[in-house]
């Protein structure tokens, strides 16, 4: 039996999140960030993932989430490899990668389109707290001029984003992204 107790901490975050974002089927775990309620229109972070190649999506495990909250990464097995994606509020096109691990303690706070209050790399730190072991990982984001579920995602957005999440996802992965 393992010393990692899935349940640690599940009474300091009350609420708890719906077991399809904490329950795990693969050993890289995606969080496509957006609002999945708006199915019709879905962030671009949540049309690029969703659209990924079909052999890379068989290998991961994707999960739509609106806002990152800590439990989701809490109860994530120890050796998991996590890819959050989300967009940024920065220039227009420009990509930001950075390491979980570098996320915590950051002077400036990261702005997430899906997760401002509180900002995305505090929400990864008390994941992180929260955890007998730190999660490996990166967060991947692309700046937008703005979001507006109201419209479909720009195209040419969500073929930037799936450019780099299977770019990063191949590095995970070890496999060759041109290979298809």
């Amino acid at each position: 039996m393992s010393d990692h107790d899935p349940g640690r901490g599940r009474d300091l975050l009350p609420g708890g999140a719906p077991p399809q974002l904490t329950e795990q089927r693969a050993g890289i775990v995606v969080f496509a960030c957006g609002d999945p309620a708006h199915a019709e229109h879905d962030s671009v972070a949540i049309a690029a993932c969703t659209s990924l190649p079909p052999e890379l999506l068989e290998r991961i495990d994707l999960k739509l989430v609106g806002p990152m909250r800590p439990e989701y990464l809490r109860d994530l097995a120890p050796a998991t490899q996590v890819l959050i994606v989300d967009t940024l509020d920065t220039t227009p096109g420009e990509v930001v990668e950075v390491a979980l691990l570098e996320l915590s303690g950051r002077e400036e706070p990261l702005a997430a389109s899906s997760t401002p209050d509180p900002p995305l790399d505090e929400v990864v730190a008390m994941g992180q707290l929260l955890r007998e072991t730190p999660l490996a990982g990166r967060f991947v984001g692309l700046g937008v001029p703005a979001v507006d579920l109201r419209r479909p995602p720009d195209p040419a957005a969500v073929a930037s984003l799936r450019a780099v999440v299977t770019r990063t996802l191949a590095t995970i992965t070890g496999a060759d992204p041109d290979e298809r």
